[in-house]
């Protein structure tokens, strides 16, 4: 029924007098015959931390805590094999034990782990030249300890036991693979083994990418090189990332073209190789406008994620700010609402429809169907009413801008009034706001205003500020249980597109 009252003529003709961000369109036609408003939103400048994204720190096995910096979300973590098993009988509860010791609070903070299990890890404490090999196993010929029957039955059975205790858990963003090579970087330096170079087989990387695959139905699994695997769906972590003496590893893992399903990471490496296009250290890779620009071209092509090492740059160092702020945007997956269209008013009892255009202006996707909750808010900005989308975020790869469109239906009986039509992104663990929207609008929680709503009258007002700082909002948080992600009901359509 088509509801053009008085007041609501009055709203449209002040509305004309907002401020061009803001259009309207008395569309008979889209709404079901209701008035509605189209807002265009503008992108923040900021860069902010948003989950699983970003600068990269890491954990080392010396470390007692989780490195914080200014955009980290997500660190890597090296862990003592012999930490989580010991004997072969250990379960997976040791391992969920260590995790919750380890992991303590971090759901707090927003931050997630990349673990990587490793065996050996040359200039690790108490580590010796032996590494932490389990008891019960015979590791003393360098060349047969990876590759023998005793191995491969020993790591795919820890490999289940591990999927066991992380699969479900929140606090885990992703796997790196680990195990074998030293640091766990799956080359067996400096030896040769039978003729496989510094890789391990073919068939022990068919035995282990099953048992990951099988393991980790809801976590990615990333590995360290391109010619491995070939026949699993993996991420990569080039762990000497950009560096012109690793190209074939950059150019290998870019021909396996993964990064559309599959999580891409690493480090940059200073300690070996040529570092005249990066600079010698982290705070000259983001002080050199040249070395940041190169960073940034390969982040572009990889479609990486986040990176570690680079992420050791000194916090507040002038000079660097500006050049930290870009390689952040540049990182994962970035969304801006461009525009939104919804009635003027919603009535309780009967469906209304929200359209709302959505760009991913970063260099890949988000690879989690985490949930997109639309909310109607009150004047405190808590929701009084909330959603979820039919949409499923993974499908919004970089340099693309898909329309969303979906429709509610408000309880009978809700409260009339005016309200603020938000969208959030949530963690899953929780069900709370976490991903963030790179636009303007923002309030400290999470959720983006898309703009005033009436319930059962037109809005008294269509004031919806003012906005807050993304970079400063460090409020948000996730449920340390709960991990799963639940199935999404994607109902969009998406465009055929040349990729």
């Amino acid at each position: 029924m088509f509801r053009l009252t008085l007041g609501c003529v009055l709203l449209l003709i002040c509305l004309t007098a907002l401020p061009r961000v803001y259009t309207l369109a008395a569309d008979k036609g889209s709404f079901d015959g209701d008035v509605t408003i189209t807002v265009t939103l503008e992108e923040t400048e900021e860069a902010f931390p948003n989950p699983m994204k970003g600068f990269r720190p890491t954990r080392h096995l010396q470390d007692a805590a989780f490195p914080e910096g200014e955009y980290v979300t997500v660190c890597k973590q090296y862990i003592k094999y012999t930490d989580l098993e010991m004997y072969a009988d250990d379960t997976a509860q040791k391992m969920i034990d260590w995790s919750n010791k380890a992991w303590a609070g971090i759901e707090n903070k927003n931050i997630k782990v990349i673990p990587r299990v490793v065996i050996v890890y040359p200039d690790g404490p108490d580590n010796g030249t032996d590494g932490y090999w389990p008891e019960g196993f015979d590791h003393s010929d360098f060349q047969d300890r990876w590759v023998n029957d005793a191995f491969k039955a020993r790591m795919t059975a820890f490999i289940i036991k591990l999927g066991e205790a992380w699969n479900g858990d929140p606090r885990v963003a992703a796997i790196e693979m680990g195990l074998w090579g030293k640091w766990g970087e799956h080359h067996v330096w400096p030896l040769s083994i039978r003729g496989s170079g510094q890789r391990i087989s073919r068939e022990i990387q068919a035995v282990f990418g099953d048992a990951f695959t099988m393991a980790f139905p809801d976590k990615k699994i990333m590995v360290r090189y391109g010619e491995t695997f070939p026949n699993h769906q993996f991420g990569f972590y080039w762990d000497s990332f950009a560096l012109r003496d690793d190209s074939l590893s950059g150019k290998l893992m870019m021909e396996r073209d993964a990064w559309r399903a599959q999580m891409i990471s690493g480090e940059i490496a200073y300690d070996w190789g040529d570092l005249r296009p990066i600079g010698w250290n982290p705070d000259e890779t983001l002080l050199v406008d040249e070395h940041t620009d190169y960073i940034i071209d390969w982040i572009a092509q990889t479609h990486a994620s986040s990176l570690g090492w680079v992420a050791d740059y000194t916090q507040g160092l002038p000079g660097l700010l500006m050049n930290a702020a870009r390689m952040q945007k540049a990182f994962g997956y970035r969304f801006v609402i461009r525009q939104a269209s919804y009635p003027v008013v919603a009535h309780p009892g009967e469906p209304f429809s929200v359209v709302f255009q959505v760009e991913n202006a970063g260099n890949a996707p988000f690879y989690y169907p985490w949930p997109v909750e639309l909310s109607l808010l009150n004047d405190a900005r808590e929701p009084v009413f909330s959603a979820i989308v039919h949409v499923d975020i993974r499908n919004w790869l970089p340099g693309h801008t898909y329309e969303v469109r979906d429709t509610f239906t408000l309880p009978e009986g809700f409260q009339e009034g005016t309200y603020r039509l938000a969208l959030a992104v949530l963690d899953p663990s929780g069900n709370l706001p976490s991903l963030r929207f790179a636009n303007r609008n923002y309030y400290n929680g999470g959720r983006m205003p898309l703009g005033a709503i009436g319930v059962g009258t037109p809005p008294v007002s269509e004031e919806i500020g003012p906005f807050d700082s993304l970079y400063h909002d460090r409020s948000l948080h996730y449920a340390p249980e709960g991990g799963v992600n639940p199935p999404i009901e994607d109902r969009q359509t998406y465009p055929e597109r040349d990729e």
